[in-house]
């Protein structure tokens, strides 16, 4: 995912989506080794230019002392709106657009950079406020995902909330587990899949294509549909 990141290094002056791709890459990169970035940037090589971290700096995005390189507040808030609007760009290419992710990815690099925060939130809500994007990496909350009464405008239910015979959509898998969404992804859940529920009690029994899968509570209330 970083190798978009990457700019050749000239001498000129750094427009506005390159200073947020590299507050991007910071945040992906605290996201992996931690806080103090002086711990790892000097790793980088062509990754990273230093002539960048000044301007940030001068910005109040990035704060230095003799030790640590950091993120101020400001620096902070900016890069994590950044990220969410990113991943939730590639929940809705990949989970409403049916898009590969790959290609996903490509589109959302666009739409950070042009969406205003109340579209972002619009959206989170209208995905059931989804806490991973498509490669498993947590999207950062906005207050609309605090709210504990669920918004009417919210179109996707848990499966568990489904009764017997009822058809649905697989809107996305809301878990941060590779090995569990392996296993979902090998049963043929996954993101667009058609599922019915076929039974609700003993056990969660659901029908994908013309195979009966019985699945777990714990499991099933990370499968989002779309009736």
């Amino acid at each position: 995912m970083l190798q978009r990141k990457r700019h050749k290094h000239q001498s000129h002056r750094f427009c506005k989506k390159e200073l947020d791709e590299y507050m991007e890459l910071l945040w992906y990169l605290q996201e992996r080794h931690g806080q103090n970035m002086k711990d790892y940037l000097a790793d980088l090589n062509s990754d990273w230019d230093p002539a960048i971290g000044e301007i940030l700096k001068k910005q109040g995005y990035l704060e230095e002392t003799d030790t640590e390189l950091k993120f101020t507040e400001k620096g902070y808030n900016f890069a994590r709106q950044l990220i969410r609007s990113h991943r939730l760009a590639e929940r809705l290419l990949t989970d409403v657009l049916d898009m590969k992710i790959d290609q996903a990815e490509a589109g959302a690099c666009e739409f950070e950079h042009i969406i205003v925060p109340e579209i972002v939130d619009a959206i989170c809500t209208l995905l059931g406020h989804p806490k991973v994007c498509p490669h498993g990496m947590p999207i950062p909350e906005s207050a609309c995902c605090k709210e504990v009464r669920r918004s009417v405008k919210t179109a996707t239910k848990n499966l568990t909330e489904l009764e017997a015979g009822q058809d649905a959509r697989v809107a996305y898998i809301n878990t941060q587990s590779n090995e569990r969404m392996h296993q979902l992804t090998q049963m043929g859940i996954q993101p667009g899949s058609k599922i019915r529920v076929h039974q609700t009690y003993p056990a969660l029994v659901v029908r994908i294509d013309s195979t009966q899968i019985a699945l777990d509570e714990v499991v099933a209330r990370d499968i989002l549909v779309w009736e």
